[in-house]
């Protein structure tokens, strides 16, 4: 009988293995070697993207260098997908170099770059390096900073950062303010949630909802009569603000400003009086109806669109008119009867004609319809009087699908320049890039981002499609979310996704779940 295999001894087991070992390491080398033979030779940026990939398994200091010198290409499809396997691998030797690189490096925007990177790889080793750059380097950029702190709570990074983080809660920058507020918050700093309380009254949205956001997982309670106030300003911040009320006090009144004063005034007043404990917490949240909680009843200052309620004040439709919108809806059970006719766009254009009559004055809105291309209703947001409401609405009733059945037909009649079918495609990459003023056939990086996420007006986002993606920069819809996400970690726009008919469904659901929307099936 063969002994088992645990019983050979560790010594031979060295010995045996050892070849193995060196023989991947002779591998990631050869790998390494003939892509520098064949990255420049592809002519094409596919290639050239498929190429870096194969870098996935060559982790090594030599492939982590390369790919650090391609954060830096002309090509942004290159940039993403270099930064992409960089930021899988996970062994801090391979880093090494780079770490050691770090505090005399010259170009601010690369180095910012890769202290992103060393988060995303988890590597902690490199923490107290990013932590000495971030402390003492004064010509440290926005950017920089920004990307230290989302580094620490990448890695779970708390040793002696918490002076660091106070101090970047003043950062001139509305960018670095909100990623020290979100870094407290993913590292549980209970400690920093007194000095985060000024915060709700940044002059920057984009600040207050992660201020909100934190103090909500710190529990701060000196939070919440800020809180309340905050509240009765309105806005997307009033559901978010009851939501960070209910997971600060364990209560529950909705958007219900005067009864969350009152409540709090007599309970502050109790000797002794605490806010719940985690557990008390968990048991409350568990018999809570969060829907009633999230956005409150139904009533005043409440937008509806496909049975999605908000209290934005600032938001923006995205309506798929692509050829296939020409199509009728199978499930008709499913929607009212009185459509002149149950061709797709025509229930979605009723929606949202429904939607721009019962929007107040107090409503900043816009219109995107896309195909191929994307064409809005006017260059940015409008207040929703009177007659903007008009106007809105007899811009939607003049929407067509583009390249529906007639347009087929006449290219099955040898008409296809008239037919212009290649208008009536899906291009959902540039559609959902729109709300970020991101020219999708351009270069879509950091720092334009950078620049324009603390203007930015919109704050919600209600994009509904019917089918997958066929045109435009990025067609695979993986690709779409990592981009859409990349740019909303500095914007925070919530994005709700409404789907009718077939549909990409786990891409759309994955969509508004990763940006703190809600994906609403209307039917097929």
């Amino acid at each position: 009988m063969c002994r088992p295999f645990l019983a050979v001894p560790i010594a031979i087991l060295a010995v045996l293995l050892a070849p193995l070992a060196a023989q991947t390491q002779a591998e990631r080398a050869e790998a390494l070697k003939e892509f520098r033979r064949f990255f420049r030779k592809f002519k094409s940026v596919e290639e050239q993207v498929e190429a870096v990939r194969t870098l996935r398994e060559a982790e090594s200091p030599d492939a982590c260098e390369e790919l650090f010198e391609l954060l830096g290409h002309e090509t942004q499809e290159i940039v993403v997908v270099a930064r992409e396997v960089m930021g899988g691998y996970r062994d801090p030797a391979s880093f090494a170099n780079l770490v050691a690189a770090l505090p005399k490096m010259k170009d601010q925007g690369r180095r910012a770059q890769l202290v992103d990177v060393l988060g995303e790889a988890q590597i902690k080793d490199a923490m107290p390096v990013v932590l000495e750059i971030a402390t003492t380097d004064k010509k440290a950029p926005a950017e920089l900073r920004f990307a230290a702190v989302g580094a620490f709570a990448a890695c779970g990074y708390k040793e002696g950062v918490e002076s660091l983080m106070t101090a970047l809660l003043a950062d001139p920058e509305p960018l670095v303010r909100m990623g020290t507020a979100e870094a407290i918050g993913r590292l549980r700093l209970a400690a920093l949630g007194t000095p985060l309380v000024p915060l709700l009254d940044d002059p920057a949205w984009q600040v207050q909802v992660a201020a909100g956001k934190t103090l909500a997982i710190v529990r701060e309670p000196s939070a919440v009569a800020p809180m309340i106030q905050l509240m009765r300003k309105g806005g997307r911040l009033e559901e978010e603000t009851a939501d960070a009320l209910f997971r600060i006090t364990g209560l529950d009144f909705g958007r219900d400003a005067d009864a969350w004063q009152t409540t709090w005034d007599r309970l502050s007043a109790i000797p002794g009086w605490r806010i719940p404990t985690d557990e008390e917490l968990q048991k409350a949240a568990a018999s809570r109806q969060k829907y009633d909680a999230l956005y409150g009843k139904l009533k005043d200052g409440t937008t509806t669109f496909g049975g999605i309620p908000t209290t934005s004040r600032r938001m923006l439709f995205i309506i798929d008119v692509s050829g296939s919108m020409a199509d009728l809806v199978v499930e008709r059970e499913k929607f009212d009867t009185g459509y002149r006719d149950f061709e797709k766009l025509t229930i979605v254009k009723r929606e949202l004609l429904n939607t721009i009559d019962a929007l107040g004055e107090n409503v900043f809105f816009n219109i995107c319809a896309f195909a191929t291309d994307t064409r809005t209703w006017k260059s940015s947001l409008v207040r929703a009087n009177v007659v903007n409401r008009a106007s809105a609405k007899a811009w939607v009733e003049r929407l067509e699908p583009i390249g529906g059945p007639e347009a087929q037909a006449l290219a099955g009649a040898g008409l296809g320049g008239t037919a212009n079918l290649g208008a009536g495609k899906t291009n959902t990459y540039a559609a959902l890039t729109l709300p970020f003023g991101v020219d999708p056939d351009g270069r879509v990086d950091a720092s334009e981002a950078e620049a324009g996420a603390m203007r930015n007006e919109i704050d919600t986002v209600f994009f509904l499609s019917d089918g997958r993606p066929s045109t435009g920069k990025h067609t695979d819809t993986a690709q779409i979310l990592a981009e859409v996400s990349r740019l909303n970690e500095r914007f925070h726009i919530v994005i709700h996704a409404l789907a009718i008919g077939e549909f990409e469904k786990n891409f759309m659901k994955v969509l508004a779940e990763s940006n703190g929307g809600v994906f609403v099936d209307l039917g097929r």
